[in-house]
């Protein structure tokens, strides 16, 4: 009767799910974020989020990204060995099966009358009684589930770069226009200066005063040169492609505007991003790991069936059908360790599930600020920069004529180029925040 009630005991212990709680109720989750505004009323856009930009150029650059990207490979064959995995725990449900064979012959004879042979099968199965198997099962899935999450923010990662730094390098082109445009008025100004001061108009000042400004100007043209070939080579190595020779698509960045991108709502991040779902399918592993070192205290039972016949001298067949149980008594603590060890690892999870949540809000919530306060800062930048191209060509003209002195010249032509050059950055400020939210929303909505 102890016997009995002790074996109701542990099938009953066994059949109690080890689980932490919901991760719904792990984070309490705000109702809406603080800088959607208008943007919750706009339309859900697809999961193949770069193409709302609508610039073909960007949509084969993020094809070919997702396709020979040499991290998104790596990414795959580790996906590949943690599939293999779940076929290894799953083999644990099944029983082994084995085979072989043996003859043997005396030299010493002749013919065939000498040789014996003999085959054997035999197969094993261990009573998975109380779920430790199912238990390591659940964890391998869970943990492969969590891989394939990870490959799929390791590729939303990457789509996010080729869109930035595409953005970038077009931007690169537009900046460095701007340098040559200004380096062409600083040279007309020159020539303007360089015929007063020839005519004895102005001083030597003036003259070198403007030496000094061209000299800048030329300095400029080189520099973004050099950040332009930085941009198209880390391009190139995002698409597998080999850095010598490439040329990135041309492309207009200031005719690129983000279209209004919706956020959804905070909980939907559970369902969306990726890192959370990877982070939640770590959590189901190590409950899961928990279950199995519950059950580690639990005897085993296990079936072995065997077979064998001989092959000559007439067949005979012998078989064999045992059972062992082995039950664990003492340990010096290890399984207790590996129970401890593993709930420490639940808690864990448990607080990097939190810490990856709060993490995702912010990062909703900042990208929806910098994207509205980008979008505020190039509507002044616009104004800026028509102020001072039309203040250049007044203050060029008022030199000409001897009104104004060469110092309102050059600080009319700086200020224009700093208003042109920030215009550009302001774009790609504002694109770029565009990015970062589809990332920090978890890209688009279907297929999530």
């Amino acid at each position: 009767m102890k016997n009995l009630l002790l074996s109701t005991a542990a099938l009953s212990l066994a059949a109690c799910a080890t689980a932490s709680p919901p991760v719904s109720e792990l984070t309490a989750m705000p109702e809406a974020y603080d800088y959607a505004d208008k943007l919750a009323e706009a339309e859900k856009i697809d999961v193949l989020w770069w193409k709302t930009f609508d610039d073909p150029a960007l949509n084969a650059l993020i094809d070919e990204a997702l396709t020979a990207n040499q991290d998104i490979a790596a990414g795959l064959a580790a996906l590949r060995s943690a599939r293999a995995s779940v076929r290894i725990a799953n083999a644990s449900l099944f029983p082994q099966l084995s085979a072989g064979a043996s003859a043997s012959s005396n030299t010493e004879g002749e013919g065939l009358d000498d040789i014996s042979a003999s085959a054997r099968g035999s197969a094993s199965y261990q009573l998975d009684l109380f779920g430790q198997n199912a238990a390591s099962r659940r964890a391998t899935r869970a943990s492969y589930d969590a891989q394939a999450f990870d490959q799929r923010a390791l590729e939303l990662t990457i789509a996010s770069d080729v869109a930035f730094t595409y953005f970038s390098v077009l931007a690169a082109r537009e900046r460095l226009e701007v340098a040559q445009s200004n380096l062409e008025i600083s040279e007309r100004i020159f020539k303007i200066v360089e015929t007063r001061y020839d005519a004895g108009d102005v001083s030597r000042f003036d003259l070198t005063s403007q030496e000094a400004s061209l000299a800048n100007a030329r300095a400029r043209v080189p520099q973004i040169e050099q950040q332009l070939v930085s941009l198209e080579t880390a391009l190139s190595v995002l698409l597998g492609r080999t850095p010598q020779g490439y040329d990135a698509p041309e492309g207009d960045i200031l005719a690129m505007t983000p279209p209004p991108i919706n956020p959804g709502m905070p909980s939907e991040l559970l369902l969306r991003r990726p890192d959370l779902l990877s982070a939640e399918a770590q959590l189901r592993a190590a409950d899961a790991n928990v279950a199995a070192a519950e059950r580690a205290f639990f005897p085993s039972i296990d079936l072995n069936a065997g077979a064998n016949a001989g092959l000559t001298g007439g067949t005979s067949v012998i078989g064999s059908l045992a059972a062992s149980l082995a039950a664990p008594i003492f340990t010096g603590g290890r399984l207790e360790g590996q129970l401890d060890s593993a709930k420490a690892r639940v808690e864990q999870q448990i607080a990097n599930y939190r810490k990856s949540t709060l993490n995702a809000l912010r990062d909703v919530d900042v990208s929806l600020s910098a994207l509205t306060t980008a979008e505020q800062r190039e509507e002044q930048l616009v104004v800026a920069h028509d102020a001072t191209q039309t203040s250049l060509s007044l203050a060029e003209i008022r030199y000409r004529s001897g009104a104004d002195d060469l110092t309102s010249l050059l600080n009319a032509q700086s200020s224009y180029f700093s208003a042109s050059d920030s215009l550009v950055q302001g774009r790609l400020d504002r694109l770029s925040a565009a990015i970062d939210l589809y990332a920090a929303i978890g890209g688009g909505w279907s297929g999530q």
